[in-house]
């Protein structure tokens, strides 16, 4: 049997019109298991919830400013990621002479 894979907009989708309609009705009319529904509602709630615990912890600025700490955390290790491919292709054009 094969899995369908969904893209985030269409999970999105879904959520609205079954938050609108109800889960059942929103798994008929878009013909998706209704435990799909049921396991993307769950995931969604447990994801509002950690961004709220966040928000009362950290603050909109805690937020700020842990995405420009991620940012470059991120920007190193593409650099890093760069370096260690030019490293891979003048060994591998070593080797081959």
């Amino acid at each position: 049997m094969t899995m369908k894979k969904y893209t985030c907009d269409e999970r999105r989708e879904a959520l609205k019109l079954a938050s609108e309609i109800g889960n059942r009705q929103a798994s008929e009319r878009l013909g998706i298991n209704i435990d799909t529904i049921y396991t993307w509602v769950s995931k969604a709630k447990q994801r509002e919830a950690h961004v709220a615990e966040v928000l009362a912890v950290q603050g909109p600025e805690g937020l700020v400013s842990e995405n420009a700490r991620l940012k470059r955390e991120l920007r190193q290790a593409q650099e890093e990621v760069e370096i260690l491919q030019e490293a891979l292709g003048f060994f591998v054009k070593r080797r081959k002479k």
